[in-house]
């Protein structure tokens, strides 16, 4: 390993940036490797990425990979599962993986398979959909909705009036946004309970900021922080439909394109 903050780093442009489920991860890795585009595939577990020590390129020396890490997410955004990169004269792929990069490595040309073993693990994933009115918990193992329940609680809309009358609404308001998150963490216990000590990961999904109060509500949140996931699955009404599709949000990935700048 080498701690690399090089001061005359290469430049690279983020052309794009997009989600991909396994079927287009699929098809990106197999057309890099028809067309040969890759000279190195760079594997970054989250602890090297925290601590930014990457691994030795075959050229001994990790300045490209610092540079284009610190050009994807910037110095104080690192992706938490770690990163997978294709690395090209011109063109690099970065990929962050839906779940964590378990090894460092760097292997010659387009290798997949670092990449493919993590989109093919047999993971229990505990899920938590949650806006103001409503939540869903369930329980994915191996992709398969396994447990869950839903359910809902009436939160008043914001009150724009003043004095002694707007008070009174937001303590209101406080107490039903309250009343639905012990709901939404009694469920959570249960519906948890049903695999217990099973879950790999638990994932939330909904508003960010009502998703950090609710967090900081539930004590069931603070026992499972350590296999918690700071990612927000999308997800607009939860309910038991939601429940049912929310495995393709589980498992995507995020993908960078960069151009390098000559």
């Amino acid at each position: 390993m080498y701690d690399s903050t090089p001061s005359a780093s290469p430049a690279f442009e983020v052309t794009r940036r997009y989600p991909a489920g396994r079927r287009k991860i699929l098809a990106l890795l197999d057309d890099a490797s028809y067309t040969e585009s890759y000279d190195q595939t760079v594997c970054i577990t989250p602890e090297s990425v925290a601590n930014v020590r990457f691994p030795l390129t075959a050229d001994g020396d990790s300045v490209v990979v610092g540079a284009v890490l610190n050009r994807v997410m910037g110095r104080a955004d690192r992706p938490e599962t770690g990163i997978v990169l294709f690395i090209g004269d011109d063109h690099t792929l970065a990929v962050i993986p839906p779940f964590p990069v378990e090894a460092d490595r760097v292997l010659q040309g387009t290798n997949g398979t670092p990449l493919l073993s993590i989109l093919d693990r047999q993971l229990v994933i505990g899920v938590i959909l949650l806006r103001l009115g409503r939540y869903a918990v369930g329980v994915l193992d191996n992709n398969k909705l396994v447990a869950s329940k839903t359910g809902s609680r009436y939160v008043k809309n914001r009150h724009r009036a003043g004095g002694s009358s707007q008070h009174r609404f937001e303590r209101s308001r406080e107490r039903l946004v309250r009343e639905l998150f012990d709901a939404g963490c009694k469920v959570a216990g249960d519906v948890f309970g049903q695999v217990e000590g099973r879950l790999d990961y638990l994932l939330t999904g909904g508003e960010r900021h009502t998703l950090d109060a609710f967090i900081k509500r539930c004590d069931l949140m603070q026992r499972h922080s350590t296999i918690t996931l700071a990612r927000t699955l999308e997800v607009a009404r939860p309910g038991q439909a939601a429940l049912e599709r929310i495995h393709n949000e589980v498992w995507k990935s995020r993908v960078i394109e960069l151009e390098r700048v000559r």
